[in-house]
């Protein structure tokens, strides 16, 4: 065992000598602890350890220790403890459960992710990590989905994506044992897409002049028709109409000038300039 499963056990072993309280003395002890009796405060929260840890055993595997857990949860039952109103007749206990939940849910939330999620969508985390083991695993992934959703009353995606976001988070820098070229990180295997190629940005370039070339040889009115028609040079395309606007001719003048200069773009002496670029 390692230092702190030790350090756990001797924990669990202490809270299993403390003897349990009957419903009189703990109204008794809180209405006491109410009052500012630490003695009594302190003796109605040790009585109730015990169940502290039952509730944390029901919360692991969520990226926090038992022990951390349990720590969270105790700072849930003091809390409890300072709220609870022993003259309406609940059992400590069953008040004491929410703030130990939320204690617990809210430690989750803040600490075992890279990522903070909200303290409704950890809790739904962890119903579907019950119902996942409720389901099974000799399942495709969407019928597993589906299964779940519709035991939790969720959509499938719904579920996909809590899932998705549960998943451990790896480093970029972590690294990989690669055959082939030894010692590799995880990010030598992503593509940076924030930067054009220097390869395509050079063939982007050639095309755009060679275009620029070709629709030079047409006479003014066609080139500048063609242009603004299909939006060359990052211009937005425009309208037979718009172009007509702007060029003070009719929507039909425009639609046969367009004509007009598209055959000439196919004469072949022009079209041999473009074809590298035709995929």
């Amino acid at each position: 065992m390692t230092r702190d499963e030790n350090i756990l056990a001797m924990y669990l072993k202490e809270i299993n000598k403390i003897p349990m309280i009957s419903h009189e003395e703990e109204v008794e002890l809180a209405q006491k602890a109410q009052a500012g009796d630490k003695a009594a405060k302190n003796k109605l929260v040790n009585s109730n350890l015990r169940f502290v840890v039952n509730v944390a055993k029901k919360y692991q595997n969520h990226g926090l220790d038992l022990s951390d857990l349990i720590s969270e949860g105790n700072l849930g039952l003091l809390t409890a403890v300072d709220k609870f109103d022993a003259s309406k007749g609940y059992h400590f206990i069953s008040y004491a459960v929410w703030w130990i939940r939320q204690s617990i849910l809210k430690a989750i939330c803040e600490k075992s992710r890279a990522i903070r999620l909200p303290l409704n969508r950890a809790n739904e985390l962890v119903q579907i990590e019950h119902a996942r083991k409720v389901v099974g695993t000799k399942k495709t992934e969407q019928q597993e989905y589906e299964e779940i959703g519709a035991m939790l009353n969720m959509d499938a995606s719904h579920v996909r994506d809590m899932i998705n976001i549960s998943r451990e988070m790896i480093s970029l820098d972590a690294e990989v044992n690669d055959s082939d070229n030894g010692h590799s990180k995880v990010g030598d295997f992503f593509e940076d897409n924030a930067y054009d190629r220097p390869e395509e940005k050079a063939i982007e370039k050639s095309m755009h002049e060679e275009i620029d070339g070709v629709i030079n040889t047409l006479r003014p009115n066609e080139a500048r028709v063609i242009r603004m028609r299909y939006g060359l040079n990052g211009a937005k395309p425009m309208s037979l109409k718009e172009v007509g606007e702007e060029c003070s001719l009719t929507k039909e003048r425009i639609r046969q000038i367009e004509k007009h200069a598209i055959v000439r773009l196919q004469h072949p002496t022009r079209a041999r300039r473009l074809e590298a670029y035709v995929a």
